[in-house]
C-alpha cells in the first residue's frame, strides 16, 4: 500500500525534470535561431547577399552554432573545447566564402581576417 504513493511521486516527479530538460532544449534551440538570424543579417548588411545566398549563409552558421554548442556540453578540457569550436569557425569562414561571388569575396575576407589571424597577417 505504501509503495503505491511513493510510485505517483516518482512518476511526477521524473515528468516535471524531462520536461525542463525539453523546455531547456527549445530555449536553446530558438537561441541558437536568433544567433544565426543575427548573424545572417549582419553579413547581408555588409555584403548585399541574394535571397539564395542569405539561406545558405543562414544554414551554415546554425549549423555550426548546433555544433559548438555540443561541444560545450562535452566533457572534454577546455583547452580542446575552444580548439573544435575555433575550426568550426574556420570551417564556417570557409564555406561561406564558397557561397560568395565577386566582390562579396574581398569583402568577407578583410572582414573575417582579424578571426582567423587574431595576432595579425601571416607571412
Amino acid at each position: 500500500m505504501k509503495i503505491y504513493p511513493l510510485l505517483v511521486l516518482l512518476f511526477l516527479t521524473s515528468n516535471i525534470a524531462l520536461g525542463q530538460v525539453e523546455q531547456n532544449t527549445e530555449i536553446e534551440s530558438i537561441d541558437l535561431n536568433h544567433k544565426a538570424i543575427n548573424e545572417t543579417n549582419e553579413l547581408n548588411d555588409l555584403l548585399h547577399l541574394s535571397e539564395e545566398q542569405k539561406a545558405q549563409v543562414y544554414e551554415i552558421i546554425y549549423g555550426i552554432l548546433i555544433k559548438s554548442e555540443q561541444v560545450h556540453s562535452m566533457k572534454l578540457i577546455e583547452e580542446d573545447k575552444k580548439a573544435i569550436i575555433k575550426r568550426n569557425e574556420e570551417a564556417k569562414i570557409h564555406m561561406i566564402m564558397n557561397v560568395l561571388v565577386g566582390k562579396q569575396k574581398p569583402i568577407y575576407e578583410s572582414h573575417t581576417a582579424p578571426l582567423i589571424h587574431p595576432d595579425g597577417p601571416v607571412h
